[in-house]
């Protein structure tokens, strides 16, 4: 009888909501756009365990988890996980489908291993939250360097009259994307080395992997380059695994020469 007042509690138990909220404005090639998804529900912070988020693949982009936080809102439990989108191309796309997978502790039977010459349990058997995909927008950077310095630009013409006009019309040196990326690079791979020194190795997994996308290198190797980085943000997050320091040096010297090598690419 307990058993079944059990079942009948967790059949009961209002399941988590899913809330997905994408960033303001357009999205921009090389540079991540950001998307919260904030899973959240009334009563114990035990009631659920929440996996981490997960995305299809695209085919304009890449998409990952760079940040997992946890904490209580107004009463409410909220695991909030951010996904970031970093497009390689511009036009209009649709959001890759985002599930996030949860665990009832108390329902969730013992692990069991599978018999030999029998395929493991399947994972997806544990239940899961979705959200309907959304519009991307993914505009030029220099459209982005215009729109955002449009307006201040024109306002101080106005103010300073003809006689700056037409000194404004001395050859300026271009703003290039390419220098854009490499000095996004250079940003990000400094507060990789910051997280490094607080101790805190998901974060300098998740700057360096953010690195790594941010070089618009193409080919299998910065591929590959970038999936590896992704699945070892993965396990010092959410496995614990504590990286040596040799590795994290490997790391960073990877992610140095494919910067090196991509500025070769520029001067050719």
């Amino acid at each position: 009888m307990g058993m079944l007042a059990s079942g009948v509690a967790l059949a009961a138990m209002p399941a988590p909501e899913l809330k997905v909220i994408p960033q303001e404005g357009p999205a921009y090639p090389h540079r991540a756009f950001r998307v919260v998804c904030e899973v959240s529900w009334a009563g114990s912070p035990s009631e659920f365990s929440i996996l981490p988020a997960e995305a299809d693949s695209i085919d304009w982009g890449t998409v990952g988890v760079s940040e997992v936080r946890a904490f209580v809102r107004d009463g409410i439990n909220v695991v909030s996980q951010t996904l970031e989108i970093v497009p390689n191309k511009t036009g209009e796309f649709q959001s890759p489908k985002i599930r996030v997978r949860y665990l009832i502790p108390e329902a969730t039977p013992p692990a069991e291993k599978p018999s030999p010459g029998t395929d493991p349990p399947d994972s997806g058997a544990s239940p899961s939250l979705g959200a309907d995909p959304f519009a991307i927008v993914v505009r030029s950077s220099t459209s982005y360097v215009w729109i955002s310095g449009g307006l201040g630009a024109s306002l101080l013409l106005t103010a300073l009259g003809w006689r700056s006009v037409r000194f404004s019309r001395r050859p300026q040196p271009p703003l290039t994307t390419t220098n854009t990326d490499i000095s996004h690079v250079q940003h990000v791979m400094h507060t990789a080395r910051q997280s490094r020194l607080d101790g805190d190795f998901y974060g300098y997994y998740r700057e360096l992997h953010r690195a790594a996308q941010a070089i618009p290198l193409p080919g299998e190797e910065h591929a590959s380059r970038v999936s590896a980085l992704a699945a070892r943000m993965q396990e010092v997050g959410y496995r614990g695994v504590r990286p040596t320091d040799d590795q994290m040096d490997s790391d960073w010297r990877d992610i140095e020469r494919a910067t090196a090598r991509y500025k070769e690419t520029l001067q050719s």
